[in-house]
């Protein structure tokens, strides 16, 4: 656990530039037992801009669990701020929770927490030009129809997105609507048309829910859809993973390019963010 004080500063680059709480805003911070300090310091951060917070501890999630309680749903919906301080695995599956995108639609601004590792010292300057450069690439990304991704591993895949939007992701999010990581997240991605990736992709680097592979894993996509995973016991892991989904688990849906600069490889999910990175999400 992080010290009192640099939880204190992580939560006043989280609250005044990454959401732009304003004074009078209602400020729901969600947490989990592991993730109170955070929360603790999220709110007491909102208090002082002026807001008015509420913090909401609930049961620690289990792998699958969906949407939150009622009451947790009703005051979502009743905020104008929403942040949560969740594990990595139960932040994964709430950012989307019917309940995030029903608080979005009624206007809220919503943060989902993502702890860096010491010494991060992101600015706010810092937040602002990596979100330009997340919105360059995005606006590349629209204008291309194909992408390819190759590496010296032997990863060679294409695929078409023509007509489908690039979507810069940053940890500024001061728009009613809007989410956003925080507080040093960024990445631009694409949805590639289905039925259109192929080729083989060679993960060198972290799986979610796995971590950092023991061996590299080689994906064999064909008409859109992993059709082969080898790569020892962590390809196994991954075909258990994929067993509890449906007939689409396999399918290749996101193309995404990490713009993150300066912070090192963890082996967890905030690895996707940084500038030398790419992942497919499945």
């Amino acid at each position: 656990m992080s010290s009192l004080e640099s939880r204190m500063n992580m939560a006043h680059l989280c609250m005044s530039t990454c959401l732009g709480v304003k004074k009078g805003e209602k400020v729901l911070v969600i947490a989990e037992s592991e993730g109170f300090p955070y929360a603790e310091a999220l709110a007491a951060e909102a208090g002082v801009l002026g807001a008015n917070p509420t913090v909401a501890l609930i049961p620690d999630y289990k792998p699958y669990d969906k949407e939150p309680g009622e009451v947790v749903i009703a005051a979502m919906n009743a905020a104008d701020v929403v942040v949560h301080a969740l594990t990595e695995l139960a932040a994964n599956q709430f950012v989307h929770t019917k309940a995030r995108k029903d608080a979005l639609a009624n206007g809220a601004r919503f943060g989902n927490l993502m702890v860096p590792p010491p010494p991060s010292n992101a600015t706010a300057e810092d937040l602002l030009e990596t979100k330009k450069r997340a919105d360059r690439l995005a606006d590349l990304l629209t204008g291309a129809k194909r992408a390819r991704v190759t590496t010296a591993l032997g990863t060679d895949v294409s695929m078409s997105h023509e007509g489908r939007k690039g979507v810069p992701i940053s940890s500024i999010c001061t728009e009613p609507g809007r989410w956003a990581s925080l507080p040093n997240f960024s990445e631009s991605a694409v949805a590639p048309l289905e039925g259109t990736t192929e080729g083989v992709a060679v993960i060198d680097g972290m799986v979610n829910w796995i971590g950092f592979v023991k061996e590299p894993l080689t994906l064999t996509i064909e008409k859109g859809y992993v059709t082969n995973v080898a790569g020892g016991s962590d390809a196994d892991r991954l075909r258990e993973i994929w067993e509890r989904g449906d007939e689409h688990a396999t399918n290749v849906a996101e193309l995404g390019i990490g713009t993150v600069p300066n912070d090192p490889v963890l082996g967890s999910n905030l690895d996707k963010r940084l500038i030398g990175t790419a992942h497919l999400g499945l």
